[in-house]
């Protein structure tokens, strides 16, 4: 033991004063050394001798040279005993150390073993022991490792194909072939919006399946490239079978092709609905490119715009066949009989008509909710939310229209009061109006008495008459109904008969 020590100490000396003399050497020669790096071989078995190993040199003026390492020169290399070593290197006054250890055995050899997963689902990630690597020894023996996820390399499951994955154990490196898929189809049907009839020459519409997956996902898919469709010919009519291939699954449904459309045109539709009302129907007349022509009925789902929530004129869009056409059709009020006596204020747009009522020379409305004195404006005049004004003129009129929903008899009511002479004269409703119920003239009755409460001109517009039956009982109509009121035999200046609250219909 002695002895050994000894010369260890002897060849460090040596080492250390061949170092110097290099120094010497680097300093005559303008550099010294300023960093060691080294490589060598890490793993030994007990027995072995020194592999070697490669010094870097860096010199303090950027001159870099390898240098080759001797077992004299590997201080603390010793394979006589299992276990880590250290070992030190001098060189040029620097000492560098690296690692090694010493084995009984260690292993030789690595190979991928069989059973292992080779398949991946898109997005999906390698875990722990899907695969696993035999480890042969240099005593033979041979060990099967799992794979960990730190182990491997080169597994991108985000792009489909067969990929190469690197398997890393120690110094020993592998590698095998996995394949990243989408998922299989587990089942596809064809959803009930995939088109099903087509036209002579058209072409495919797409196909849209409802697909559930071998992971337990599902959801739906369309389709529109025909490289995937097998049986889509649209060069004839009659029925196709078209069949569709979707990833692993291949799917069946039926078609119907019919003839070539020329032209269309709405050829009949309701023109009068009640507001509110749904679609009544209408009628396309479809010319085909053979010469041959049909009567196809308007369902609502053809509908783009049907609107009978405002009283008027209404223009109603369609579509058939990736054509646009357009009827129109117009909207009344609904008069909602409720048994009793039926009011109807003069300002309910959706059943009194007042277009043809022009104003008097001046005047700045048709409807006001009040008359008070001029000079005071003292005085309300009672009527019911807002009554007629500045309409009195030879011409004009006034038009009750609605539809009803069932015929009946009824009698007809006004409240009104009279302006003439300044508030002060009354007025038979004969000298006033021309009644017409759907179209026949009706003679008129009644007097409407003076608004006036006083002498004094237009001094309290207060006084309202209210007459029950104006023309005796009159029929009204299952479906449109108009009640004509038009001025008659006056002007503004010799008879003024501007203030109508309201009309009754009462059930006789």
């Amino acid at each position: 033991m002695k002895n050994r020590f000894k010369k260890l100490m002897l060849a460090i000396f040596a080492m250390t004063a061949v170092a110097m003399c290099v120094l010497a050497l680097a300093a005559c020669s303008g550099g010294y050394v300023e960093k060691l790096s080294v490589k060598g071989k890490m793993y030994y078995m007990v027995g072995d001798e020194f592999a070697g190993a490669t010094l870097t040199v860096t010199y303090s003026d950027g001159r870099r040279e390898q240098v080759d390492v001797t077992a004299d020169m590997a201080n603390g290399f010793d394979t006589t005993v299992a276990g880590n070593k250290t070992i030190a290197v001098v060189y040029g006054g620097k000492t560098v150390a690296f690692d090694i250890t010493v084995s009984e055995l260690y292993a030789s050899g690595i190979s991928v073993a069989d059973g292992g997963k080779t398949e991946y689902l898109i997005g999906t990630q390698y875990a722990d022991g899907d695969a696993s690597i035999n480890v042969s020894y240099t005593d033979g023996t041979v060990q099967t490792v799992p794979i960990t996820g730190g182990m491997i390399s080169g597994l991108d499951t985000t792009v489909e194909g067969e990929k190469t994955v690197s398997v890393k154990y120690g110094m020993l490196d592998t590698a095998y072939t996995v394949t990243v898929r989408y998922p299989y189809v587990v089942s596809a049907t064809v959803a009930s919006s995939t088109k099903s009839v087509y036209r002579v020459g058209d072409e495919f519409g797409g196909v849209t399946l409802d697909v559930v997956y071998e992971d337990d996902t599902s959801g739906s898919v369309t389709l529109t490239d025909i490289e995937r469709v097998k049986g889509f010919d649209t060069t004839g009519i009659g029925p196709r079978t078209v069949r569709v291939t979707y990833r692993n699954r291949t799917v069946s449904y039926d078609i119907q092709v019919l003839k070539a459309i020329a032209g269309v045109t709405v050829k009949s539709s309701v023109g009068m609905y009640a507001k509110g009302d749904a679609f009544k129907g209408a009628e396309l007349a479809v010319e085909y490119a053979d010469g041959t022509s049909e009567t196809v009925a308007v369902t609502p789902e053809m509908l783009t715009e049907f609107d009978t929530m405002q009283v008027g004129d209404r223009t109603v869009k369609l579509m058939f066949e990736n054509r646009e056409l357009t009827f129109g059709i117009t909207v009344y009020g609904k008069f909602a009989d409720d048994g009793g006596d039926n009011k109807i204020q003069v300002e309910d747009g959706d059943l009194v008509d007042m277009s043809g009522a022009q104003l008097q020379s001046g005047a700045a409305s048709k409807f006001e909710s009040t008359t008070k004195n001029a000079q005071n404006e003292e005085y309300s005049n009672g009527a019911e939310g807002s009554s007629t004004a500045n309409i009195s003129v030879q011409g004009n009129k006034i038009v009750i229209r609605f539809i009803a929903e069932r015929a009946g008899k009824y009698k007809l009511g006004m409240r009104a009061q009279s302006g003439s002479d300044a508030g002060k004269s009354d007025v038979k409703v004969a000298d006033a109006f021309d009644i017409y119920v759907n179209g026949d003239i009706k003679t008129a009755s009644g007097v409407i008495q003076k608004g006036s409460a006083t002498g004094v001109n237009w001094k309290d517009m207060t006084n309202w008459t209210l007459l029950d039956d104006l023309v005796g009982e009159i029929d009204i109509v299952a479906g449109l109904n108009e009640i004509e009121l038009a001025f008659k035999g006056g002007t503004a200046q010799t008879m003024r008969f501007p203030n109508i609250d309201y009309f009754v219909l009462t059930a006789v």
